[in-house]
């Protein structure tokens, strides 16, 4: 379970070599690309805000005319007259409902642009760069707290006790079963934790090698050794165990971010398919491309694609061209809401930390580590923060849409 400390996120990182950017420049990419999007969503809201507006006006225009039109019938008695007014009066209802359905369409247009522009941007949203220096420094020092090897004096001291299992394991029943899993587990050097049925074999063989050194003075300073070796140890191994049930949530949260990602790629292709839009021109254009400018640049072409595919759905299916449009935007909603709560609970996990170091600052061992592991978390969770507002991420996916 140790590995999956420093695994966690790297369905959130970019695989491979990464170039060592700044935190500073990395947070400066986050929010440029943050801004262009929120710019271009801003754009699509106020353009449809503005036509309905005209249309509502038309509308509630029509409505008066009807009704002042539905008065003058009334106190009208000349048949050529009412003839006539009535012919009107058929007129301004047809143009009321080309109003509505204009009305109708134009909602439908920003909404599925809304849709698409949050889905398209969601693959940046998956592997933000600005966590990727932060997460691999805190965790690589969260993993040396746990590693013996870390401190002073114990590889020296572990070399003479693996030394006194190998020569004891034949005559000793205990140690015997020490020196497997010591082969097992392998070397401690590499980052074995402590923990489980290797921590309970390590404290036997560790006891049987202090209690072996008895009372002699000339043992004195390696009982010593020894015994301060194995509060260590001790303290290690329930450290490695306090961790490890923060950590069992990493794995839970790796699962759902692997089947966000496997849903996004099915959402957008899916979606290019109805636009008529080639993956790999999709790919070169957006994905692909290094230029934020340029990316905005093909958002806005795409939200005009967008728009005339909606109203040639409209015109070619009439009875059901919404329901192209809904279901699509249905699953881009939750697949929104999904990843909010996704970051909720990678908030939540990372902050359990702060609990751990607090548990362990007066620790005899481990103690003198925590300010330099809490320094760092908080580095990661400002790293987060800064990248992150899960709340509000939930709270703008609840209000993608305009209700027609």
């Amino acid at each position: 379970m140790h590995t999956k400390t420093s695994l966690w996120l790297l369905v959130l990182v970019v695989l491979g070599q990464l170039p060592l950017l700044a935190q500073q420049q990395d947070s400066l990419v986050v929010t440029l690309e943050n801004t262009l999007k929120e710019s271009l969503l801003k754009s699509i809201e106020q353009k449809t805000d503005s036509l309905n507006q005209n249309l509502g006006t038309k509308l509630s225009d029509l409505d008066l005319k009807i009704q002042l039109l539905d008065l003058s019938l009334e106190q009208t008695t000349n048949e050529r007259m009412i003839l006539d007014k009535l012919v009107e009066r058929v007129k301004l209802i047809e143009d009321f409902q080309q109003a509505e359905k204009e009305s109708e369409l134009n909602i439908y247009k920003g909404n599925y642009q809304s849709a698409i522009i949050n889905l398209v941007s969601m693959e940046r949203e998956l592997k933000p760069l600005i966590l990727f220096n932060s997460t691999r420094d805190f965790f690589t020092t969260l993993n040396d707290v746990g590693n013996p090897t870390k401190y002073p004096g114990f590889n020296d001291w572990y070399s003479g006790f693996k030394s006194y299992v190998n020569d004891n394991r034949e005559s000793n029943s205990t140690l015997g079963v020490v020196s497997n899993l010591m082969n097992l587990t392998g070397n401690l050097s590499a980052g074995t934790p402590i923990f489980g049925t290797f921590s309970q074999a390590l404290f036997l063989g560790m006891s049987n090698y202090v209690d072996n050194l008895g009372g002699n003075r000339k043992n004195q300073d390696l009982r010593d050794r020894s015994q301060r070796m194995f509060e260590l140890v001790t303290e290690l191994g329930q450290f490695t165990n306090d961790k490890d049930l923060i950590e069992t949530e990493w794995e839970a949260i790796n699962v759902e971010l692997e089947e966000l990602k496997k849903l996004y790629e099915s959402n957008l292709d899916k979606n290019l398919e109805i636009l008529a839009i080639k993956r790999g021109d999709f790919d070169r254009r957006f994905t692909l491309e290094n230029d934020a400018n340029k990316r905005y640049q093909y958002l806005n072409e795409l939200t005009e694609v967008i728009s005339e595919k909606v109203r040639e759905e409209k015109n070619q299916n009439p009875k059901n061209w919404k329901n192209t449009f809904y279901y699509e935007m249905t699953e881009i909603q939750s697949l929104k809401v999904r990843f909010g709560t996704i970051t909720f609970r990678i908030s939540e996990n990372i902050n359990k930390y702060g609990g751990l170091i607090e548990k362990y600052k007066k620790s005899r061992h481990l103690g003198g580590r925590m300010n330099d592991l809490e320094n760092k978390l908080n580095n990661l969770q400002n790293s987060f923060d800064k990248t992150f507002s899960p709340l509000a991420y939930i709270n703008s996916a609840n209000k993608m849409y305009k209700v027609y």
